[in-house]
């Protein structure tokens, strides 16, 4: 099983366009959750062994992208405290790669959320990322008037391959 996260392209202004998914761009360590193999992987895909326990509770047969993070009092992603370890950390699922063992990435990024939507009503213990479409000039403004981290977009009928510019973040100038 070859893995390879997608690295979204940099952009300052988001596009507002119903082929396109948007989502908040979380301030913290990017993870893929390989329950397959038991490892939870860093976008690098060296092992994240401080962060192995994140993967309890998941099911035994996918992989999953996603972001580690710790939340402040008010709910905001703080990553001097996932940094120094001053809080316990969540795992927030924004894709899945792997379902039953086999490779999805070939399909649109709409039916792997549907997927990922029947696991998450299985699988109580997982969280994954709200998705916004058609409206990420709005969810950017309300980012940037919250000081956070910015948005990510996604082509919504796209499959996931290396290298192609599928994703977007868009990041508070």
């Amino acid at each position: 099983m070859k893995l390879a996260p997608i690295i979204p392209i940099r952009r300052q202004e988001p596009l507002d366009d119903d082929g396109w998914a948007a989502e908040l761009k979380l301030d913290g360590l990017r993870g893929i959750a390989d329950t397959i193999n038991g490892r939870m992987l860093s976008k690098n895909l060296n092992p994240l062994r401080r962060f192995q326990h994140l993967l309890d509770g998941l099911p035994f047969d996918c992989v999953f992208d996603g972001e580690i993070v710790v939340f402040d009092q008010d709910g905001r992603p703080d990553f001097n405290s996932l940094l120094f370890g001053r809080r316990e950390p969540v795992y927030i699922v924004f894709d899945l790669l792997f379902y039953e063992g086999e490779d999805i990435r070939s399909l649109p990024l709409k039916e792997r959320r549907a997927i990922l939507d029947q696991i998450v009503k299985r699988y109580h213990s997982l969280q994954k990322s709200e998705l916004f479409i058609g409206c990420a000039n709005k969810l950017y403004g309300t980012v940037c008037s919250m000081d956070l981290e910015g948005i990510v977009l996604k082509k919504t009928r796209c499959s996931l391959r290396p290298g192609s510019n599928e994703m977007v973040e868009s990041t508070e100038p």
